[in-house]
């Protein structure tokens, strides 16, 4: 959907897996976990995949890590040992305390590594714990995280293909306004934002305007400038836009269709964009500036002549007429939805 093609995500397993709990204490390498309750996890991890908006640095201590871990330089245990032991050094006093795992997976082309990293809340499940058998304590935190659909804190998709890590990664922070990192993930990382929350408002309205062009002719009228003025002033007022909050608003902008057919095909179509605009699975905040209603332009002509129309309207064309004298105005349309004569009051 985002990260992940949909043939990974069809083909992904877990070959290896580590846990370290992260916390105040000194940190205590434990070794590689036999790979347990697979299927779980990987639905966890398919729920950290989103479009990427941040890139490793030029130097990244991370990715290189991940890069020798792939390239068989390191074993997966001592590679995910000295991993876990940077970010519980990172992670510091102030985070929340966690379970820390690491997870290689691998699709069915050899030279393809996949790495998941993830923080869980673990509070419940240390409490709950009867010993500190490394076994025991990861059936808690199973059995805590089913319990709590939001126990992710953190999480990192990284691909390494022939030994080299692509620059581009999947992040995600419970913490943090999305798609924002807490500062310490990021350094922990060595990654930088790239993608601010105007471009990606701009690649959200590109998409909703593709959408509603090929979907035309289910919109009220056909008036696909109409449905943009309107899914944009409904994600204006959201405190955060996501998928779910992208395709209300292409319904709310569509009139609510009640037919089913139309619905998926609004549906449809608007995740397709969203993924070609690599919008998928992310959230983030809206620009009110960029999501404003257009402004309205009116001309008046000595002629007795009245036209209203948003500002920028790209179908009204004015040119100046040679030597200055007057305009021309043109208007393109493809439907004309109003044809009336107005009574003058003013007589």
């Amino acid at each position: 959907m985002g990260f992940l093609t949909e043939v990974e995500r069809l083909q992904l397993r877990i070959e290896s897996m580590i846990l370290h709990v992260v916390s105040n204490e000194e940190f205590d390498p434990a070794p590689a976990q036999v790979v347990q309750h697979a299927g779980f996890f990987l639905s966890r991890i398919l729920d950290t995949d989103v479009a990427p908006v941040y890139q490793f640095k030029e130097v990244s201590r991370s990715r290189e890590r991940l890069e020798e871990m792939a390239q068989g330089a390191i074993t997966f245990e001592h590679g995910a040992q000295e991993l876990s032991r940077e970010f519980s050094r990172e992670h510091g006093n102030t985070a929340r305390d966690g379970a820390f795992f690491i997870f290689e997976l691998r699709t069915d082309d050899e030279d393809v590594r996949i790495y998941s990293l993830i923080k869980y809340d673990y509070r419940e499940a240390i409490e709950q714990a009867d010993d500190g058998d490394g076994e025991t304590l990861l059936r808690k935190i199973v059995h805590a995280f089913i319990d709590d659909k939001k126990a992710i804190q953190k999480a990192a998709l990284i691909r390494v293909v022939d030994g080299q890590a692509e620059p581009l990664l999947a992040t995600r922070d419970r913490t943090r306004v999305a798609p924002e990192i807490a500062d310490y993930f990021a350094k922990f990382l060595d990654v930088h934002r790239i993608s601010s929350d105007e471009a990606l408002n701009r690649k959200m309205v590109d998409a909703l305007r593709e959408t509603f062009t090929e979907c035309k002719d289910v919109l009220p009228r056909n008036d696909v400038p109409l449905a943009l003025r309107r899914a944009k002033a409904v994600l204006r007022d959201r405190q955060e836009i996501d998928e779910d909050a992208i395709v209300d608003a292409v319904m709310a902008a569509a009139g609510h269709p009640e037919q089913e057919d139309t619905k998926d095909l609004l549906r449809k179509r608007t995740m397709q964009k969203l993924r070609a605009k690599r919008l998928a699975g992310l959230s983030f905040r809206p620009d009110r500036v960029l999501l404003r209603k257009a402004p309205m332009r009116k001309i008046r002509t000595t002629e007795g002549v009245t036209i209203l129309y948003p500002d920028r309207a790209t179908k009204v064309r004015r040119v100046v007429n040679p030597g200055g004298a007057g305009e021309t105005i043109t208007i393109t349309t493809d439907l004309i939805v109003e044809d009336i004569v107005v009574a003058d009051n003013t007589r």
